[in-house]
């Protein structure tokens, strides 16, 4: 007896299936040497500065996802000043929990774990500080998630409030 042969999908995760959505960064440094070392050469179908500088910015248009800018980019505009002051207030070397938005101005530090799903049970005397946003709790997390850790902080001893504007809260170890 001859098996069936059934087709499988690697994913259905629809992001994996398509072009924009995967990581293609690394390819970019080659792209621009080829297209500059045919320019230099003399070639290529873009020649004038005016066509290349009109196809950049359609390329860009293309590709940069305008529906995300007051959706998603503009989202936490309301709390980004208070989240800039507490920032600021983290200081030293210190160990960070905090929300995956503001998790790339303090990725110079060894300890920085996000306020994720399932962060909840974390052990707190890891960090020297927690800074959570209560109003935009960000990717991955939730304002149920913020709020549990926001009173498991309030009743640690070894915390204290030092910061709370707008939603934003920023704890430091003792």
């Amino acid at each position: 007896m001859i098996g069936k042969i059934v087709k499988v999908p690697l994913t259905d995760y629809q992001p994996q299936k398509d072009l924009i959505h995967q990581y293609s960064v690394p390819i970019l440094p080659f792209l621009l040497l080829a297209v500059i070392a045919n320019l230099a050469a003399g070639g290529g179908w873009l020649r004038s500065k005016r066509n290349i500088i009109i196809w950049a910015i359609l390329a860009f248009l293309a590709l940069a996802k305008f529906g995300y800018f007051g959706s998603k980019y503009l989202k936490s505009i309301d709390t980004w000043p208070a989240t800039s002051q507490a920032i600021a207030k983290i200081q030293g070397k210190g160990g960070v929990l905090t929300s995956a938005q503001i998790a790339p101005h303090l990725t110079h530090r060894q300890i920085l774990h996000l306020a994720i799903e399932g962060s909840e049970s974390i052990k707190l005397s890891q960090f020297d500080y927690v800074l959570l946003n209560q109003r935009h709790p960000g990717w991955g997390s939730s304002p149920e998630i913020v709020n549990i850790l926001i009173e498991r902080l309030k009743k640690a001893p070894e915390f204290e409030l030092t910061y709370q504007q707008d939603g934003v809260f920023l704890f430091e170890k003792r």
